[in-house]
């Protein structure tokens, strides 16, 4: 199945045949694995509690 439907980046940059542009390279730490931690999800939660 093939949309119609454009997707667009905030500023109205195409992201079809582009890609998705990596905003933030966020990598597990071993304390955070040791520990139970998400880092890359609670990294997400900040970003978008802060407005995207």
């Amino acid at each position: 199945m093939i949309s119609g439907i454009g997707v667009f980046y905030p500023n109205g940059a195409r992201t079809q045949r582009v890609g998705v542009k990596i905003d933030y390279k966020i990598y597990p730490t071993i304390t955070g694995i040791s520990t139970g931690k998400d880092e890359l999800l609670d990294k997400a939660i900040e970003v978008l509690n802060a407005g995207w």
